[in-house]
């Protein structure tokens, strides 16, 4: 199962360097979360989205807020929006 996103505007370069940040450190969060739920990587895609998370099992609610709100914030500063899609 993999989460994946579309990013909005620029500067999706930067975007997709932020978002490989994520990808490594969500993992490690601890137990509740994500712990070992995620891959500890994500990958650039080409076509309708452009990067994805992957996940070693279906995420519940919890690990997707989590997720989501980590991304808020890694890309907050950059000005660029982003969508979601999980399956």
């Amino acid at each position: 199962m993999k989460s994946y996103i579309k990013i909005y505007g620029p500067p999706i370069e930067k975007a997709i360097i932020e978002l490989k940040k994520v990808a490594v450190d969500l993992p490690t969060i601890s137990k509740g979360n994500l712990s070992r739920s995620m891959i500890p990587s994500g990958e650039t895609m080409i076509g309708d989205f452009d990067f994805a998370f992957e996940w070693t099992k279906e995420p519940n609610e919890t690990q997707l807020l989590r997720l989501i709100f980590n991304i808020d914030e890694a890309l907050r500063d950059l000005g660029c929006r982003y969508t979601i899609v999980t399956k």
